[in-house]
C-alpha cells in the first residue's frame, strides 16, 4: 500500500469547511490537481460520480463513506488498484483540523505510487490551504 497524508489547522469553522466539501462541482476550486467534478445525485454513502485530474483521463468515483460534518471517503478504480482520498474534519482549538490522506491499496499500488504519488503528494498542502481559504 502506498499513501500520503498531510493536515492542516484553520480558523474556519466546520460547517463551512463541510459546504465546500459537499459542493462536488466546486472541488476544482480547492482541489489543485482536478479539472472538473460532477456528482449528479445525492452527496452520501454510495453515491457515484465523475472527475478528471489535470493530464489524466476521467475517471468515476465512489463515495464509500460520508459523515456529516466529519469527512468522506472518495473511492476510484484502476486496474488492480483502488485509490482512497480521505477527507477528515474535526473541531480544534482555532477553528477545525482538516485532514486529507491518499491510500492507494492493490497489487499494482506500488507502481500507482511510484508514477502517480509525487503528484498527488504535492497537491494536497496547496489544495487544503485553498479549501480553508474558501471556508473562511
Amino acid at each position: 500500500m502506498w499513501h500520503a497524508e498531510h493536515t492542516l489547522d484553520t480558523t474556519a469553522p466546520p460547517e463551512q469547511i463541510w459546504r465546500q466539501m459537499q459542493q462536488v462541482s466546486d472541488w476544482p476550486r480547492w482541489d489543485t490537481g482536478l479539472a472538473w467534478a460532477e456528482l449528479p445525485g445525492t452527496f452520501a454513502a454510495g453515491a457515484q460520480g465523475s472527475m478528471k485530474f489535470r493530464s489524466e483521463a476521467p475517471r468515476s468515483f465512489l463515495l464509500s463513506a460520508v459523515s456529516a460534518e466529519q469527512g468522506f471517503t472518495a473511492l476510484t478504480k484502476l486496474p488492480l488498484a483502488e485509490v482512497r482520498h480521505i477527507h477528515l474534519q474535526e473541531t480544534s482549538a482555532i477553528g477545525t483540523r482538516l485532514t486529507h490522506r491518499i491510500e492507494i491499496r492493490g497489487p499494482l499500488s506500488w507502481f500507482y505510487g511510484w508514477s502517480l504519488g509525487r503528484r498527488l503528494r504535492e497537491d494536497l498542502a496547496p489544495s487544503m490551504r485553498r479549501l480553508a481559504r474558501l471556508a473562511s
